[in-house]
């Protein structure tokens, strides 16, 4: 079965999987992950619901790690077949943003590890390692996709209405990116709050993307 596996087939599978893969991080941190409160350390409470989650927080990174790769090469797999018959330079270069801001975040998500691992008063300085790449690379990694799904709407391969939206949306989170940089006080959690919504709503749409892409893609037997 494995030998008949088409490119088209590997790519649909490579996205629903990791789209399953990254959501379920996605959603046990909504579930297990409280926020702290203004005049808390945000970096400090952060780390510390690493160390005690513990174990969820080690599944979550390697979830993480493994929807991020997967997802990684299905886009990659996408973007070739999507230029097949018409080369376009747009689509590889944000093809290029979206793949190096991918390494990132999972060099970023790799940080948890250290955390759980490592001495506790050294917990919060590494989790400020990961937002720091997460802030470098999640600027890199919404100009891709925003450049991305802009130029695939005038391809005819999904609704052209959800790629400009999923494109304005992804240009939002960096503008969101940028602003935050520049705003953000540790010691003040609503600093990050439109960061977070933009976060939530941009990778949950992307998340609906490589579904709808995933079945599109898989070949009619």
């Amino acid at each position: 079965m494995i030998k008949k596996l088409s490119a088209k087939d590997l790519n649909a599978i490579c996205l629903i999987l990791g789209s399953i893969f990254s959501f379920i991080p996605f959603f046990i941190q909504l579930l297990y992950n409280d926020m702290p409160v203004d005049g808390e350390h945000i970096f400090t409470y952060f780390a510390n619901q690493i160390i005690l989650n513990g174990n969820i927080s080690l599944l979550n990174s390697m979830l993480s790690i493994f929807g991020a790769t997967l997802i990684g090469y299905g886009i990659f797999g996408l973007s070739k077949d999507l230029q097949k018959d018409h080369p376009d330079n747009l689509i590889n270069f944000a093809l290029f943003l979206f793949l190096i801001a991918t390494i990132g975040f999972i060099i970023s998500w790799s940080q948890d590890f250290a955390i759980i691992w490592g001495d506790a008063t050294l917990a919060p300085s590494q989790m400020m390692i990961e937002f720091s790449l997460t802030f470098s690379f999640g600027l890199l990694y919404w100009t891709g996709l925003a450049i991305f799904s802009y130029r695939i709407s005038n391809l005819n391969f999904l609704d052209s209405n959800f790629l400009t939206f999923f494109s304005i949306i992804s240009s939002i989170n960096v503008f969101l990116v940028i602003f935050t940089l520049f705003t953000i006080d540790v010691y003040a959690v609503s600093s990050l709050n439109l960061l977070y919504l933009g976060f939530f709503i941009g990778n949950t749409i992307f998340y609906v993307f490589c579904i709808l892409a995933a079945r599109k893609i898989l070949p009619t037997k």
